[in-house]
């Protein structure tokens, strides 16, 4: 009975040395995050630590806690500046700077954008051939008092009509498409995870959210959605 207690003990003791040596390994680490070359802190920026998957996000001062132990690799990234990693060296608080990027993702919204403002400027150029209404004209232009029944049986049957609500679809179209580009584009997904180039297209493809789920989607939100998204892919190609 005595040898029972004397392992139980041990085994106790034991237990709790582990528990004690797990704590002191992995600790809340803290930081504050800035825009390099600036005073501006940078809030709602996802911190990942790779080791264990865990993400947590700075607040609106810049300031963010995240479990780690020295030798983690925590990855910080944010649309519209330089993804950056670091190797944890030591516990001590840690200041981060992150720079903002290049042109390579603002191409994206500018060429986008500038091809929907010439397709709206060529759909303004419609109201100089008596197209005022997209050529989707209201049934109140039928009446007799203060409607203009030629005007909605212009824009209904006419060539220019049809070329407007043509127009109209391809310019909703763009503009979904420009939407969702903005934020989940080539550059954003090689930041987050090593898509090989010539399997790029393919999970863009593969993956391309709704523009609903864009709208609602921090960037949390939409970096986890690429992580998930491309461990998927890897299975699909057989852990590429």
């Amino acid at each position: 009975m005595r040898r029972n207690y004397k392992q139980i003990l041990l085994t106790g003791i034991f237990i709790l040395q582990f528990i004690i040596v797990k704590a002191q390994a992995q600790q809340m680490l803290k930081g504050v995050i800035f825009e390099e070359g600036t005073k501006s802190r940078l809030g709602n920026v996802p911190v990942y630590n790779k080791r264990t998957g865990y993400t947590n996000t700075s607040n609106n001062f810049g300031l963010f806690d995240i479990l780690a132990q020295e030798g983690d690799t925590l990855q910080i990234s944010m649309d519209g500046y330089i993804n950056k990693e670091l190797r944890v060296s030591n516990l001590n608080d840690l200041i981060i700077y992150l720079r903002v990027a290049s042109n390579q993702l603002k191409e994206v919204k500018i060429t986008s954008q500038s091809l929907l403002q010439n397709l709206k400027e060529n759909r303004a150029a419609f109201r100089d051939k008596g197209i005022f209404y997209g050529g989707k004209p209201s049934a109140g232009l039928l009446s007799p008092l203060g409607g203009s029944p030629l005007t909605f049986l212009y824009e209904s049957f006419s060539q220019d009509g049809k070329r407007a609500r043509r127009l109209d679809k391809f310019i909703a179209r763009e503009s979904d498409y420009t939407e969702v580009a903005s934020r989940f584009n080539k550059e954003k997904i090689k930041m987050l995870v090593p898509v090989k180039e010539e399997d790029m297209e393919e999970f863009k493809a593969a993956y391309w959210p709704k523009n609903e789920e864009i709208r609602k989607w921090s960037d949390y939100d939409l970096h986890n959605y690429i992580r998930k998204s491309f461990e998927e892919f890897k299975k699909t190609k057989g852990n590429m």
